[in-house]
């Protein structure tokens, strides 16, 4: 069986490289990210993020920033 298979890759790789280069590219951009430690980091960094900002008075923040930049001015 591993026999057929490397008889398999050592043709295809001969015949057709890029395509068996592509296959391995993408495999690796699927793997690789799960074994990266930066995955770690930035998934804890994301949960302790407050993604839902909260509006004073129904306006949002960028809108009563100028509000408190004119009043100042």
């Amino acid at each position: 069986m591993f026999g057929r298979l490397a008889s398999f890759l050592k043709d295809t790789w001969a015949k057709e490289l890029v395509l068996v280069m592509s296959f391995i590219i993408g495999g690796l951009t699927i793997i690789l990210p799960t074994l990266s430690p930066f995955t770690k980091c930035a998934t804890m960094i994301n949960q302790a993020t407050l993604h839902n900002y909260p509006y004073v008075l129904g306006y949002s923040g960028l809108w009563c920033l100028n509000l408190l930049v004119i009043s100042i001015c």
